[in-house]
């Protein structure tokens, strides 16, 4: 899995989450309140990442459309790298060198925040 599909998918899947707590539960628990009391509530709030990447330098003769030759970044699961979904591209390696590194890093988020996209 690449590391902006894993940042992409966490952080919807929370915000998916708590907007769903957030109306299953209204009458009894003030989930993420915009108002409390009338009272602004707002606090920034860190969504911490701590993951393992596979940084490869591949050389690798490949069966996508470009036909390119490059290198990847990849999250690394607990199997090893995630299997790749519907087998639209093949590689074969034809020389590698790969280096695994450890990032963390942590996503300001403010839950109750109100805002206009334009």
């Amino acid at each position: 899995m690449k590391l902006s599909d894993l940042i992409e998918e966490t952080l919807s899947e929370i915000a998916q989450g708590v907007k769903n707590a957030k109306e299953k539960s209204r009458s009894v628990l003030a989930i993420t309140p915009g108002t409390l009391d009338g009272k602004m509530v707002a606090e920034i709030t860190y969504i911490e990442f701590d993951v393992s990447l596979v940084v490869s330098d591949a050389h690798e003769a490949s069966s996508s459309k470009d036909g390119g030759v490059g290198g990847s970044l990849k999250v690394v699961s607990v199997g090893g790298l995630e299997a790749r979904k519907g087998g639209a591209e093949a590689t074969k390696n034809v020389g590698s060198s790969q280096l695994t590194h450890r990032v963390s890093f942590k996503v300001p988020v403010c839950m109750a925040a109100e805002f206009d996209l334009r």
